[in-house]
């Protein structure tokens, strides 16, 4: 599975949320790949790509990415933290093809970060739609085991 971020830190959440782990992003990360068994005994690999849509992010960097989730990702998991703004002001969808390819879409759920009672944006409505109506939302910044048994179901 890999897994992109918009910008900041909200991937490396949702990397923690999936492996368990408190590292809470750290900010040396670039690319972190982490072995996954689910509570039912499924392995997953995950992969913590880098951010759509930093104008800093080489096509290197996702091209690593996409090598360490050789023979090629699952499933790819597009983290928009409905706190962040900024998101609105960057083509997700057009960032989105032009670093994973065209046919990326197919493969993606948007995995919305919800720490208040944020609305979804237009930005986010329009990534959620691109992605075929493909989406879950994490409500808390400490998740229950629930949340994350459903977000594993959604991407199986």
């Amino acid at each position: 599975i890999l897994i992109v971020g918009i910008r900041g830190q909200s991937r490396f959440s949702a990397t923690d949320l999936l492996s368990g782990s408190k590292d809470g992003g750290q900010k040396d990360r670039e690319i972190k790949k982490t072995p996954v068994i689910t509570d039912e005994g499924r392995r997953m690999m995950l992969v913590t790509g880098p951010n759509l849509c930093e104008e800093d992010t080489a096509r290197q960097t996702f091209t690593t990415a996409l090598f360490l989730s050789s023979p090629g990702p699952h499933a790819v998991l597009i983290v928009l933290n409905l706190e962040d703004q900024q998101s609105q002001q960057c083509d997700i969808v057009k960032r989105a093809q032009e670093q994973l390819g065209a046919e990326v879409l197919q493969y993606c759920i948007v995995l919305l970060l919800q720490n208040h009672q944020e609305r979804l944006t237009g930005a986010s409505r329009e990534m959620i739609d691109a992605c075929g109506g493909r989406f879950h939302i994490i409500r808390d910044s400490e998740p229950n085991p629930a949340e994350k048994a459903a977000l594993v179901e959604e991407i199986n």
